[in-house]
């Protein structure tokens, strides 16, 4: 016999169980793949990418086997013909140089910058399956460049196209500031939110930790020598600029950076941004002293430096100038995954998932 009091306890249905599916992604200007990596650490796999450099294609090729890497123009692509299938988030670092400070400002009347447009075309494409969301990473002058028209630009697109998107939905995130990697990048992440999908479209970016230890010789070594390669004569025109008046700094823990035909000491345990000009020659190239002479730094310190995981590979035949430039030009993974975990929360928070 049942106890009084403890019938309608026992007879209660239990709740179903929700079964959370799997979120996936598809890359745009995927580069070698920083944002992929970045969604991946998050638990949400690439499907496909886009990218149209052969060299970056070679790389991603080597790093993510199972995702269907589309090696093609961006302006070519097409949902239909290149079977893309529907994702749950669609990212793009698209080119940053059109709207760069330290490029020439063209915006959207340069071709590149044109290209943020193919983003928006595909969206449409995709019909009523277009991406719940997207997240897009640029250099942090878009929003303000040619008086803000720029950043105008993109909030009417994404709009038009059925996003939930303005400034508030935009955040500079530093490597820098969010984690213990000694390299400042700022970047800026812009996310959209579909209005079939979402309530609204708040963005909750985190905010960066009130105190970071860096420790530089975890990145850099210092102490020891490398390939002679790496090492700059003494007649070289940078290596003369630089002098050797700072041959203790091993124990200083100082990169040499070299902007505008200026040469910056860089304080202790601070890397400056890492750039696709690494792969040209000396501009923007950061040089260190240690053991051997001065140098700059090797592609394996420069991936520390950009958070790649150790088990990233360049193909053996790629050649050192477009190994930098791809590094240069990555999104840092840490960083992305951190934005990937913010979408992923609030995704799986509103859908009641």
């Amino acid at each position: 016999m049942q106890k009084a009091g403890t019938l309608g306890v026992m007879n209660k249905p239990k709740r179903p169980v929700r079964h959370r599916r799997e979120l996936t992604s598809g890359a745009l200007f995927a580069g070698i793949g920083g944002l992929c990596f970045g969604f991946k650490a998050a638990g949400i796999p690439t499907l496909w990418a886009n990218e149209n450099d052969a060299n970056a294609s070679a790389t991603y090729r080597a790093n993510f086997r199972k995702v269907r890497l589309i090696e093609k123009d961006v302006r070519q692509l097409t949902v239909r013909g290149d079977r893309l299938e529907p994702v749950d988030i669609m990212h793009a670092g698209f080119p940053c140089q059109s709207f760069s400070q330290a490029g020439e400002r063209l915006g959207f009347e340069d071709e590149r910058g044109k290209l943020f447009f193919e983003i928006i075309r595909l969206v449409k494409e995709f019909g009523k399956n277009k991406p719940p969301v997207i997240v897009l990473e640029n250099a942090p002058n878009i929003v303000s460049g040619d008086g803000g028209a720029w950043f105008q630009e993109i909030v009417r697109q994404l709009q038009l196209a059925g996003y939930w998107f303005r400034q508030s939905n935009t955040k500079v995130l530093d490597l820098f500031e969010y984690t213990p990697i000694p390299q400042k990048r700022a970047r800026l992440f812009m996310i959209a939110w579909s209005m079939d999908h979402f309530r609204d479209g708040r963005t909750e970016f985190p905010e960066p930790p009130e105190q970071m230890e860096k420790d530089i010789t975890r990145f850099i070594d210092f102490l020891g020598k490398k390939d002679d390669h790496y090492y700059l004569p003494i007649e070289n025109r940078y290596f003369k600029m630089i002098g050797n008046r700072n041959v203790d700094t091993p124990k200083q823990k100082h990169l040499y950076h070299l902007r505008k035909f200026v040469i910056r000491q860089k304080e202790p345990n601070v890397c400056p941004t890492l750039t696709a000009n690494m792969g040209r020659g000396g501009h923007n190239v950061p040089f260190i002293w240690d053991r051997g002479g001065l140098r700059k730094l090797t592609e394996a310190e420069c991936l520390k430096l950009q958070g790649f995981p150790p088990s990233f590979r360049f193909v053996d035949e790629m050649s050192p100038n477009h190994r930098y430039t791809q590094i240069g030009n990555a999104v840092a993974p840490p960083i992305a995954k951190m934005v990937a975990t913010m979408v992923k929360s609030k995704f799986l928070r509103d859908q009641g998932k």
